[in-house]
Order: C-alpha cells, then sequence, then structure tokens
C-alpha cells in the first residue's frame, strides 16, 4: 500500500510520516521525495533555483522507483546532498518493500501518473508563518544556510511554488490534516483508516 504525505516547505510532513511509521512499525517503512532531487549542474548558483518546482526532481526516477515499489520489487534510493545539490556518486540507499510505503514529499501528486499509484493520501495544511519558521530551524541548523538567504528564497520561490505547485495538490487528496502532528484526532482516523486498508 502506498501512502501519499504532501503539503508545503515546513508543513510537518515527515513528522506526520514518522508518527505513522511509528505505530505501524516493521510493517511500514518512509520514502522521501527528497532524495529524487536532480543534480545540480557545475558552475550554476543554487540561490538562483527554485528547488520547490517540478523542474528540479528526476520524476522519471521517481516514478519508474514508485512503481518498482508497487510491484513489490526492492530499488535503489540515491543519496541527494543537501549541501552540495548533488547526489554522492556510488552511493544509494537499499529500500526494500512493506506492506506500507509512506512516501512524502513536495510534489507527489503533482502528475496524475503519479496519482494513480498511491492508495491513500494526505494533505498538510499549515499557517504559513508556522511553515516559515520551521524551515528557518531546519535550514539553519541541518543545511548551514543564513537567514538571509531563507527568507531571500523564500519570497523568490518558495511562497509562489507553493501557490502554483503544492496547495492546488489538496484537491486531490483523500483527507487534509490540519496542525500536522498536532492534530491528535485526525492522525487517529487516518491510521485507523489505513489500518483498515492494509487488512484488505
Amino acid at each position: 500500500m502506498l501512502v501519499a504525505i504532501v503539503g508545503g516547505s515546513g508543513a510537518g510532513k515527515t513528522s506526520v510520516a514518522h508518527k505513522i511509521k511509528e505505530h505501524f512499525k516493521t510493517r511500514a517503512e518512509i520514502l522521501s521525495m527528497d532524495d529524487y532531487y536532480a543534480d545540480l549542474e557545475e558552475g550554476v548558483d543554487p540561490h538562483s533555483i527554485n528547488f520547490d518546482s517540478p523542474f528540479s526532481f528526476d520524476l522519471e526516477l521517481f516514478r519508474e522507483h514508485l512503481s518498482q515499489l508497487k510491484s513489490n520489487t526492492a530499488i535503489k534510493v540515491p543519496v541527494y546532498n543537501m549541501v552540495t545539490y548533488r547526489r554522492e556518486k556510488g552511493e544509494y540507499k537499499l529500500f526494500k518493500p512493506r506492506p506500507l510505503i509512506i512516501c512524502e514529499g513536495l510534489l507527489l501528486l503533482y502528475k496524475k501518473e503519479f496519482r494513480d499509484l498511491f492508495d491513500f493520501s494526505i494533505y498538510i495544511d499549515a499557517q504559513s508563518d508556522e511553515r516559515l519558521i520551521r524551515r528557518i530551524e531546519r535550514d539553519t541548523v541541518e543545511r548551514g544556510r543564513t537567514l538571509e538567504s531563507i527568507i531571500k528564497q523564500y519570497r523568490k520561490f518558495v511562497a509562489p511554488s507553493f501557490q502554483n505547485f503544492i496547495e492546488p495538490q489538496k484537491y486531490f487528496c483523500d483527507i487534509i490534516l490540519p496542525e500536522g502532528v498536532n492534530n491528535r484526532a485526525g492522525l487517529s482516523v487516518i491510521i485507523n483508516a489505513i489500518e483498515n486498508m492494509i487488512k484488505f
């Protein structure tokens, strides 16, 4: 069973994915769309690239891997370095199929061919100010970026991409989860729904 968790940058997709995995334990595994960023070409300034756009991802490889998992076939997930903006050459993570595969990412439902592969989909609805704060916290600590560069990128790329590419996906989702992991009642409903679907 493939479950999609989508939402804006900093919405809490990863936290929700881990909460669901926590319930299903060894029956579930998480696949992140972030691992499928395309390599940044030599000499290109990363600050000039919109990483929230569909054009920044290797969508062909991602779709191929989703199809393989759906067919119960293991895949070799690329190792993408968020500091160098490139894949680590010769490195990969072996991802073995599980009864439940939780996919989290910005653009999982952007194309119909992707939407057709998922059995259940969740949209994480979070306030824009909260998403920005989380992005600042993550990018300064994990990716070594400055506050100025994060805000500039947010205004130029992140906010417009959210409106154009990410938010419209909520209309294709089976359920909308406001406030992410803080919405315990909504998360409980989602887990119960997935549990019932796996049984069949």
